[in-house]
């Protein structure tokens, strides 16, 4: 693909060709620039396109909230994803991993809104517009082999989104406010990563960015969405037999069989 064809439709166009492949490729922003305003643009447009034939958007998640990431991405703020109702696994149910084209699962905790939050909201306003947390694992899958890729790409790539676990346990929303907390997770009994809350920074100011973030591509942050709040360790490859046993604040853990 040459540099006057790598324009947001090329770029879409290619996604979606290796997702109903399942076959990673290389990086855009290796063969053309990829500003994050492009990248975004592609996210929201096939958002929207999977709107428009049925999937609903069930919230968003975050990600390179860590300084260090960002500097590595050459970014100065986090990224934004999509979530889609398609992308939601339930409590008690399996992993297909045989959907996913090189999946990742890390911990996460995320948060449930009783009420919109809309641009510029406060500290104060977010905390009260917060039903509830909840235990969750983002299962990561990128397009691009070997998970390398930049901000640009990454974005592009929807935050590498592939789906994620629900825990079945409501959380107070206090929860946030102790970064004592830590997440843990094993996958296949062997294989384990583990962080604390406090590492990610300020939820609550996440929160707040979510908010304005999303309100800027087009939607905002609604009532009964669900917004994934960052990994405090590391990825672990999925494999394709086992399970993923995730365990978080006062007790909260989920388990989910691969299949």
């Amino acid at each position: 693909m040459t540099q006057a064809l790598m324009d947001a439709a090329a770029i879409q166009t290619a996604i979606a060709r290796c997702r109903a492949a399942r076959t990673p490729r290389g990086s855009f922003a290796a063969e053309a620039p990829l500003p994050l305003d492009t990248a975004y643009g592609v996210q929201v447009a096939m958002a929207r396109e999977r709107e428009v034939q049925g999937d609903a958007i069930a919230g968003y998640k975050l990600g390179l909230l860590s300084p260090s990431k960002q500097r590595q991405m050459g970014v100065s703020e986090p990224i934004i994803g999509h979530l889609h109702r398609s992308m939601l696994i339930n409590p008690g149910e399996g992993v297909p991993a045989g959907r996913f084209i090189q999946p990742r699962v890390e911990p996460e905790l995320a948060v449930v809104f009783a009420r919109d939050v809309g641009a510029g909201a406060r500290r104060g306003q977010v905390l009260a517009a917060i039903d509830f947390a909840l235990l969750t694992v983002d299962v990561l899958d990128s397009i691009y082999a070997g998970y390398r890729f930049t901000a640009g790409d990454v974005v592009a790539d929807n935050a590498s989104g592939g789906a994620v676990i629900l825990g079945g346990r409501p959380l107070p929303p206090d929860v946030l406010l102790d970064g004592s907390h830590r997440l843990r997770l094993t996958v296949d009994g062997q294989a384990w990563q583990e962080g604390a809350l406090a590492d990610l920074g300020d939820p609550v100011a996440w929160v707040i960015w979510a908010a304005d973030k999303a309100v800027s591509l087009g939607r905002g942050l609604r009532r009964g969405d669900l917004l994934l709040l960052g990994a405090p360790c590391a990825a672990v490859a999925l494999p394709t037999a086992g399970a993923v046993v995730a365990e978080g604040p006062l007790g909260a853990s989920l388990v989910a069989p691969i299949q």
